[in-house]
């Protein structure tokens, strides 16, 4: 046998086992590189997907701090208004407690109206009586009235009368309050008059009973 053949089937397959390991790697670097490329665009679209999902965070954030604020306010007001309501609430208690006791005063009152209203329609019923009475007396009076229109005609002129004669002692008593005051004065004058005669006799009685 030559002695050739088993160097060139050597190389044959060398050669072979060569393009075999070339097409493997030529293999393995075509599918590093599509898992790479494929790598890229996963980590592509994941950053495109962050970067979105981060932005709508932001959004989201902006609007969560937006209502946060929205639902601050509303607390704030809610408070201000429960403060309101509380103090209206206080006022509403000071106005009940004033007006029951403006009710229990008026209770009261009407206690006492209604035992004033008993005790009026009591006089007024004894007022009816009384009314009625005066009526059959009023009657009675009308009769005595007719017959006493006729004594009056009498009183009258003796009333007239009457008249003339206090005038007269009207005229007679000023006559004599007159006199009497002349009088009076006449008496003044006669005890000044005394006065002084008793005043002059005074020393010589006294120097008579001397001697």
């Amino acid at each position: 046998m030559d002695p050739a053949v088993p160097r060139a089937t050597l190389k044959a397959m060398g050669l072979c086992t060569l393009l075999v390991l070339l097409v493997a790697a030529v293999t393995a670097a075509v599918a590093v590189l599509l898992w790479r490329s494929e790598a890229l665009g996963k980590l592509r679209g994941c950053r495109e997907r962050a970067a979105n999902e981060s932005r709508e965070l932001e959004l989201r954030v902006a609007q969560l701090e937006k209502e946060r604020d929205r639902l601050q306010r509303v607390v704030d007001e809610r408070k201000k208004v429960e403060d309101e309501m509380r103090r209206e609430l206080s006022r509403v208690r000071e106005d009940g407690e004033k007006l029951s006791s403006s009710l229990r005063s008026c209770r009261e009152q009407a206690v006492r109206l209604e035992s004033n209203i008993t005790a009026l329609q009591d006089e007024l019923r004894g007022l009816r009586r009384q009314k009625a009475e005066l009526s059959r007396r009023n009657s009675a009076l009308q009769e005595e009235l007719a017959q006493g229109a006729e004594r009056a005609l009498g009183l009258q002129r003796r009333l007239e009368e009457t008249a003339e004669q206090r005038r007269a002692l009207r005229a007679r008593g000023e006559r004599c309050e007159e006199r009497q005051r002349e009088l009076e004065a006449t008496l003044r004058d006669r005890a000044a008059e005394l006065d002084a005669l008793r005043r002059r006799l005074g020393p010589r009685t006294a120097r008579r009973r001397k001697s």
